[in-house]
């Protein structure tokens, strides 16, 4: 039995086989996501949503006939649609920041008890952040549904109302972690009531028919990878590619200064994104490499990181605005240590002390096993891993492979298929042939 697996990323929309017999992904094939929408003010970002429909739509009918089509997707982002699933907005991306100017006012009116109960995560470049923005500038159609990105391709391919998934219902900012339900009051006092909420749906429901081929509900691309890796309960998962974060299992909600998220089988993550990472290196690379003369900066770079040992240069590659803070630093340079090599090791050595530093805000009773690195910059980097190795007195092991959210699907798949009862089983049932060591 096949299943079609569809991750609504943020730079592809990627597809894969789902072999639910051999335990495997096949056939992955991917197209560009779409151009954001030209013309608009600098804060804002958006796109066609029907645009980004069409592209998955070319890539189902590129496949065989299935028995079912699982999905995950970019976080974040906001899509208004009606119960036909039909858009009533463009799609609003989670870079859109146009609700920073409005972002004192919704965290005053959710005040602090619910902001905890959300897991955590309000900022202004969430859906509830949004919707309020929209709310006081009048664009806020009556009755309309408020989705994310991937449930709106599920809803118009289906053309259902959109259902959404816990995993994605948390990214919208409204969902009370405590209840399982939508936050309610915090959603009188942001003035978002008259919105049509959409129906809360476990993972491996049913939310419409593709051409006769039933469609799941969408889970969240953070919570589907993690899947992916197939991450245990005594695991740290350590992901670090453009962006990065750190990941735990918790088996209940207990509120908390770090992000909480919901995860499958009514578990939940403790977790912190936005973690300084690739987009900080390249800018870093992109200085000493400014002048040129180098064929693979990367390669280069961390050959002389090796070679050049410890260092008592200190860097801070907090660039950007993040988890770790929004400046950074290059600190006790020297004539011994002004050398491309001191200055990327010791970049590298404080992206050991942020994982640190971020596994220990989100530790729990019981200690970890081991660390499950996973996403590009990871599995490309035995330097990297070994400096944050040096500061965890544990295992590890790689995550099976790269493409983790098709991975995820698979396990999905298993759980919407009835193969498995449920994530825990599903991952049992692939861990032995397919974990990494």
């Amino acid at each position: 039995m096949k299943f079609l697996g569809i991750d609504i990323g943020t730079s592809f929309i990627k597809t894969g086989l789902l072999d639910l017999d051999g335990l495997r992904v096949a056939g992955i094939a991917r197209m560009a996501f779409p151009e954001p929408l030209r013309g608009l003010p600098p804060l804002y970002r958006e796109y066609d949503p029907i645009e980004i429909v069409e592209v998955a739509r070319r890539l189902i009918a590129r496949t065989p006939r299935v028995g079912g089509i699982v999905f995950c997707g970019q976080m974040h982002g906001l899509v208004l649609a009606d119960r036909q699933g039909q858009p009533l907005s463009n799609y609003i991306a989670w870079s859109d920041q146009r609700a920073a100017d409005c972002f004192d006012q919704v965290a005053s009116l959710v005040g602090p008890q619910a902001r905890l109960e959300l897991g955590n995560e309000l900022r202004p470049s969430l859906p509830v952040s949004f919707l309020y923005w929209m709310a006081r500038n009048g664009g806020l159609p009556e009755g309309a549904i408020p989705c994310s990105l991937a449930d709106f391709v599920v809803a118009n391919l289906c053309r259902a109302a959109p259902v959404v998934e816990p995993t994605q219902a948390a990214a919208m900012g409204a969902l009370n972690l405590a209840t399982g339900d939508w936050h309610w009051p915090a959603i009188e006092r942001l003035g978002l009531s008259r919105l049509a909420w959409p129906a809360l749906q476990p993972a491996g429901g049913v939310a419409g028919e593709f051409d006769g081929v039933p469609c799941y509900a969408a889970a969240g691309d953070h919570q589907c990878a993690l899947a992916g890796v197939l991450l245990g309960e005594d695991e740290l998962s350590i992901n670090i590619s453009t962006g990065s974060q750190v990941a735990a299992i918790a088996p209940r909600f207990e509120p908390a200064a770090h992000q909480t998220r919901p995860y499958f089988d009514g578990r939940f993550l403790r977790t912190v994104t936005h973690i300084p990472a690739g987009r900080a290196l390249n800018a870093l690379i992109a200085l000493l490499t400014e002048l040129g003369g180098c064929a693979d900066p990367w390669a280069y770079l961390e050959a002389a990181a090796a070679q050049a040992g410890p260092t008592d240069l200190r860097a801070d590659i907090a660039f950007f605005a993040g988890a770790c803070g929004q400046r950074g630093s290059l600190e006790n340079l020297h004539e011994g240590n002004l050398a491309a090599g001191h200055v990327f090791r010791a970049a590298l050595e404080s992206m050991a002390r942020n994982y640190q530093d971020c596994a220990a805000r989100i530790a729990g009773p019981e200690p970890w096993r081991r660390i499950v690195f996973s996403g590009g910059l990871a599995l490309r980097s035995p330097l990297l891993r070994r400096l944050i190795l040096e500061r965890f007195d544990i295992g590890h092991r790689l995550a099976p492979s790269s493409e983790e959210t098709l991975c995820g699907l698979l396990i999905l798949a298993l759980v919407s298929s009835g193969r498995c009862p449920d994530v825990r089983a599903a991952t049992r049932s692939i861990s032995s042939t397919h974990r990494g060591t």
